[in-house]
């Protein structure tokens, strides 16, 4: 009996040991979230869904304003819409000690609308019972507990995951937080993303009832808590005419809400929707590598101009 307590109490220190190597390999590679929320707290950080996660680079903007340090913690419209889910996780990713950090707030009536109908779950918005709210820790490396609760692929696809950067249709975090998503440039491909873009989110904006007070609430919070660590942007990030119809539709004076608050709080709210036609798109509504770049580099210049 002793020998075999022995022989399973070293079995076991043998598979934590291997699982915690593998774990242990989890990098940008792992999925479009595993990198975010493994690495430390930040000074300065660009929040929002995907439109910002993939579009705006922070090494463009830290080398037009002579900063260093931007981090991009933006997920996915429907994990990280504004609420207490992400206000907690952007407060945990938070450096506290941070005083002269530029915080840019990436909004969009989708993430400050909800759902008309099944929009919480026990009392609760859906979001809450997804990984941005499941992930407490949000600076531990590895995040063994968003490995374990979170991350849906089997332990190995970690491992297998790395020969697949570049590929087709991959993910791959930048250590600045960046999110770079490699797919096909052809006009057939990219006019047929569109189109089923814009046909999702057809029938998605049916299933909202419109602005909401909490999540602009939460916006609120999210202005107040990043103003005492530096000078705060609320950022507008362009998309095709046809996607622009279909969010005036969900919130017809998206942009009257935004300047008034704007002004309410003393920041400035940068608008790109105008500029739309001199971007180049993936689906119509996230901005290739290459226009991200570029857009990166004409808001650093608006946030530079703002500055002096």
């Amino acid at each position: 009996m002793k020998r075999f307590i022995i022989h399973t109490s070293q079995l076991l220190v043998l598979l934590g040991i291997s699982f915690f190597a593998v774990f242990s390999m989890a990098d940008g590679t792992t999925d479009a979230f595993y990198e975010k929320l493994s690495s430390p707290k930040q000074s300065s950080l660009i929040v929002g869904s995907s439109r910002v996660s993939q579009g705006v680079h922070p090494n463009i903007i830290d080398s037009i304003l002579g900063t260093k340090g931007l981090y991009n913690y933006g997920f996915t419209i429907t994990s990280s819409p504004y609420g207490k889910a992400y206000y907690n996780s952007i407060s945990g990713k938070l450096d506290g000690k941070s005083k002269n950090g530029n915080f840019i707030i990436a909004v969009t009536p989708w993430s400050l609308s909800e759902y008309k109908y099944n929009h919480k779950k026990d009392g609760k918005y859906l979001e809450e019972g997804d990984f941005i709210s499941k992930t407490s820790f949000v600076n531990m490396n590895p995040n063994i507990e968003y490995l374990l609760e979170s991350f849906n692929s089997k332990n190995e696809a970690i491992i297998r995951n790395k020969k697949r950067k570049g590929l087709y249709q991959t993910f791959f975090v930048h250590e600045n937080g960046w999110l770079e998503v490699t797919i096909e440039s052809d006009m057939i491909s990219n006019s047929l993303r569109t189109k089923n873009k814009i046909e999702t989110y057809k029938k998605k904006v049916i299933k909202y009832k419109g602005f909401s007070e909490y999540r602009f609430g939460y916006l609120k919070k999210t202005i107040e808590l990043f103003k005492e660590h530096g000078q705060v942007y609320l950022v507008r990030i362009p998309v095709v005419d046809a996607m622009l119809e279909i969010e005036n539709e969900l919130v017809p004076n998206f942009d009257d809400i935004m300047n008034d608050t704007s002004k309410e709080y003393g920041i400035p709210y940068i608008n790109m929707m105008p500029f739309n036609d001199q971007y180049n798109y993936t689906d119509g509504n996230h901005l290739t590598v290459s226009s991200g770049k570029k857009f990166s580099l004409d808001l650093a210049i608006q946030i530079n101009k703002l500055k002096k």
